[in-house]
């Protein structure tokens, strides 16, 4: 049932047991329903826009690096997911959730919010206005709206942004070809393990390879001792900040709506029955 109203007033009539990924802006209105149980799924995710590292405007660090020092999280994130107990400002690439891979060692770029810093490095990259193509789509409301507030704030920092909403379908056709766009909107969701992250690979759509990160992912993928793997996350969070290989706005979580006769069911992420003992 793909449109989110449908599924909703599904749930409330009792013609279905369950339905996800509800609009967080809803669960004010169904959370004191006594026949409606509302579930937040926290961790879930986090909303990225991706840079093209391969080609474009994008492929200029400074630039990318403006990008990322102009970007006010808050209006953005409270944007694109309205309820303030569905998202989270943090800038490191795993969650507080993961004690075994969290922390903020290296996170250096995240809400810096300084315009007139974003100008500076525009000038140093020689940037003349050439436009921004970002590709977003409005099948998923929290990409669409992050983006038009992200839009703006980069405007206003001299900036020229080609905002191009799409269908889904077409977002994820585009992002294959370097020389269809220079920023997308996606998000990478809940992971359970740092070697898996596709907001780390290489050969993902945005193309960030970097011979340093690309070899600690390498050796993170054979390291088992935790306090060694924990200083590659962190060594990775510093260079992810650095080359700006993703731009991170915040986290996300799901809201799940089910009747309250549904018996044995436990939100989570992705996974999470395979993977809980990571996350406790």
């Amino acid at each position: 049932m793909p449109d989110v109203a449908v599924r909703l007033a599904g749930v409330e009539t009792g013609e279905y047991h369950f339905a996800n990924t509800i609009n967080q802006d809803k669960y004010d209105g169904i959370k004191g329903r006594a026949d409606i149980a509302a579930a937040a799924v926290k961790p879930y995710g986090w909303v990225t826009a991706v840079p093209n590292h391969k080609q474009g405007v994008m492929a200029n660090k400074k630039i990318r690096q403006a990008l990322q020092t102009v970007l006010d999280m808050e209006p953005i994130m409270a944007a694109g997911v309205g309820n303030k107990d569905f998202y989270r400002l943090s800038g490191t690439l795993f969650y507080p959730e993961q004690p075994a891979f969290y922390s903020t060692t290296g996170v250096t770029g995240y809400n810096l919010k300084n315009k007139d810093r974003a100008r500076a490095l525009l000038k140093e990259a020689g940037y003349t206005g050439q436009p921004v193509r970002w590709v977003t789509t409005k099948e998923y409301e929290w990409m669409y709206n992050t983006a038009v507030v992200a839009k703006q704030q980069m405007e206003e920092a001299g900036f020229v942004v080609d905002l191009q909403v799409v269908d889904w379908a077409t977002l994820v056709q585009r992002r294959n070809k370097p020389e269809l766009f220079d920023l997308f909107s996606t998000g990478f969701t809940f992971n359970p393990d740092p070697a898996l992250a596709s907001s780390l690979q290489c050969n993902w759509p945005g193309w960030w390879c970097a011979e340093e990160k690309d070899k600690l992912m390498a050796d993170l993928a054979r390291e088992t001792d935790p306090k060694k793997r924990r200083a590659i996350i962190e060594r990775l969070q510093a260079i992810f900040y650095e080359d700006v290989g993703r731009i991170k706005l915040g986290d996300y979580y799901l809201l799940q709506a089910m009747r309250k006769d549904l018996r044995g069911f436990k939100a989570g992420p992705y996974l999470y029955f395979w993977n809980a003992w990571l996350v406790k």
